[in-house]
């Protein structure tokens, strides 16, 4: 079986129109006592509220820990006779994902990805074209042409819309050894210390797309 290798790309955080990247924090060994006691004496997080600067520089602790990630609903599609059909794909849940700090960096260990640097952008209008058609996520509720960012359904009443939350990025590539390359973006709303959601979409060779509503959930 060929070796697979993953590389992570950092996705730069944006702040009043100059880049950088999240914060350095207090390191702790991953797994430890002083990393676990770290996330219960972080303060509660309001990404509606909680100031980009305020997370760079210690609020980030409350989202240490392990997270589930439920996928979808979304869709899928293959290049045919020239033409992209999309198919669409059924909610998925499942895989664990777990955010911790490494090198004093906040970083999302994944089974099939590797350590991800999370990229930290602040709140900002909606711009059109980044979200989801609502039919490609079986949102037949709203009307014809309505985008969607996160999914609403799944997390229930938010104490704001999804313009006034920070968010978190990541981006990747994972090489098969065959030349071929997959490429994961995942853009997250972050809503409170237990709840982040968004969209995802995973482009690869041969016309092969899949994008969808992705949600992270405290374990």
């Amino acid at each position: 079986m060929a070796m697979i290798r993953y590389q992570a790309l950092a996705v730069a955080a944006f702040l009043s129109g100059s880049s950088g990247v999240l914060a350095q924090t207090v390191q702790t060994a991953p797994g430890s006592l002083a990393e676990a006691s770290s996330f219960f004496k972080a303060p509660r997080l309001d990404g509606c509220t909680v100031p980009l600067e305020d997370l760079a520089k210690g609020g980030a602790q409350a989202l240490r820990g392990q997270w589930v990630v439920q996928k979808g609903p979304g869709e899928a599609g293959l290049a045919a006779g020239g033409r992209i059909e999309m198919v669409p794909l059924p909610q998925r849940t499942g895989e664990v994902l777990s955010l911790r700090f490494r090198n004093g960096r906040l970083v999302a260990d994944s089974a099939a990805l590797g350590f991800l640097p999370i990229g930290v952008e602040d709140r900002a209008p909606l711009k059109p074209g980044t979200g989801l058609r609502a039919e490609s996520v079986g949102r037949g509720d709203l009307a014809e042409g309505t985008e969607v960012y996160l999914d609403e359904l799944t997390l229930g009443a938010l104490p704001c819309g999804a313009d006034r939350m920070l968010r978190l990025n990541l981006l990747a590539e994972r090489e098969s050894g065959t030349g071929k390359v997959l490429r994961q973006d995942i853009r997250l709303f972050l809503v409170d210390q237990g709840r982040m959601s968004g969209t995802y979409r995973e482009t690869g060779p041969g016309g092969r797309l899949e994008r969808g509503l992705i949600t992270l959930l405290r374990r």
